[in-house]
């Protein structure tokens, strides 16, 4: 079963606007990492300035001196932060920036009014500024992530149309190129690849052109040939035929040439068979139009054909088969089948049984002959079983044939001691 089928169109489209809106996501993700990381980096720059001009004045007078900016505030201990700060720190100590009520914003730093003075104990400090009034990215965070959400779409919506454009412009040939093959329905499509620019498509549709003309050369010559050799062969197998039946009826030939004579009138028989199973498989398969046939008049037809076929075999056949059985088939595929399958059994089963039997649409032939060496496929070209003489493409025509005809034919497994050769003809639509 085919997948629903998808516009090449449509996903390039789609690709070139995923490609725009994640290009623009991404730059504005960058955006406001570098907004907010510059911001930060001056919010910290003006806080080490003021960490430099405190150490400064405490070494010149031992004291702390009124802060060089005005948005920054000196506190001696931890003690003394603002309760909103206090309470962020006792849960984050390494935490530097700080979200205060009513829109106040404050980092701070930690810094040692002592360093670098020996012998001098530890004087800590922080530093703590007020930024609230200073910011310029996170007010306006909502307004940016609306006008970046505005520019992506809208860019989007421009790439999405110009690449419609250049998708129809760049597909038309490729599309012309897909009408014209499939325009030509069951029949062999004929393509000028003159039609085309001289690009990939181009290129494809040269080789497409040179394929599909070898292609028609070679139905041409499988019809004539199935033509000629439906007529030519069967009129000199008719004819062999004849002959050998005129020859037999002759009551004063030699007792070497019986035997070489019913040689001659089972080669013929089995090339007639042969042709007629090749000729079928060579024709298309809606030719094989179904309708309800009865079963048993179409194995009584192959045993009988058998026997005449195999005059010295023993083989004793049970067919369990009910008079009004009835399948959905194409009939003269089955009967060769069935002349197939059956005609095997007489060759190769000698003085054994061959049991026919019809249960809930299912056909099975089982004898108990010789039948295959363990693991071999009978159903593979040329595959023979033991001590067969035939060419070992029967089994293989049977399936090929089934298959064109819609019937399945499968091979089931031996119980036991059981042995011989177990086929079974499965029918769809009873």
């Amino acid at each position: 079963m085919r997948g629903r089928r998808h516009s090449l169109r449509g996903r390039i489209v789609l690709t070139i606007i995923g490609s725009v809106i994640a290009t623009s996501a991404i730059f504005g993700l960058a955006a406001f990492a570098i907004a907010y990381t510059t911001e930060d980096r001056l919010f910290r720059e003006r806080l080490s300035q003021e960490v430099a001009f405190q150490t400064a004045a405490w070494r010149r007078s031992g004291a702390l001196t009124t802060p060089n900016n005005p948005t920054v505030t000196i506190y001696r201990g931890q003690q003394h932060l603002p309760p909103e700060i206090q309470k962020e720190l006792l849960e984050n100590p390494q935490q530097s920036e700080f979200y205060g009520q009513q829109g106040r914003h404050y980092h701070i730093q930690r810094f040692d009014l002592n360093e670098g003075i020996s012998g001098a104990g530890r004087a800590p400090a922080i530093a703590v500024i007020e930024v609230s009034g200073d910011l310029l990215v996170r007010p306006y965070r909502n307004s940016f992530i609306v006008l970046l959400a505005g520019l992506s779409l809208m860019i989007a919506t421009v790439m999405a149309a110009f690449g419609w454009w250049l998708v129809n412009r760049a597909m038309q040939p490729l599309s012309a190129l897909a009408r014209d093959v499939a325009g030509a329905g069951s029949e062999i499509p004929i393509l000028n690849a003159k039609d085309y620019p001289t690009n990939e498509i181009g290129t494809l549709a040269e080789v497409l052109e040179q394929a599909f003309a070898r292609i028609s050369g070679f139905v041409q010559r499988e019809r004539a040939f199935t033509r000629d050799a439906s007529h030519e062969l069967r009129t000199p197998l008719a004819v062999i035929s004849g002959a050998a039946e005129v020859i037999a009826l002759n009551r004063d030939l030699p007792s070497g040439v019986a035997e070489p004579l019913r040689r001659i009138e089972t080669a013929t028989t089995d090339m007639v068979l042969a042709l007629d199973q090749l000729l079928a498989l060579a024709r298309e398969n809606h030719r094989f139009c179904k309708e309800r046939v009865r079963l048993r008049p179409l194995i009584d037809k192959a045993v009988s054909w058998s026997r005449a076929r195999h005059p010295g075999s023993l083989i004793e056949v049970f067919t369990e088969v009910d008079i009004n059985a009835a399948v959905l088939a194409h009939p003269t595929s089955l009967q060769l089948v069935l002349n197939n399958l059956i005609g095997n059994s007489f060759q190769h089963v000698g003085a054994g049984q061959l049991l026919i039997r019809y249960v809930n649409g299912s056909l099975s032939i089982s004898d108990d002959g010789p039948g295959f060496e363990p693991g071999t496929d009978p159903f593979a070209p040329f595959a023979k079983g033991i001590g067969s003489s035939g060419s070992g493409l029967g089994l293989d025509i049977s399936r090929r044939l089934c298959n064109a005809a819609g019937i399945g034919l499968f091979l089931d497994e031996a119980e036991g001691s059981r042995k011989g050769v177990h086929l079974r003809l499965e029918f769809c639509g009873l």
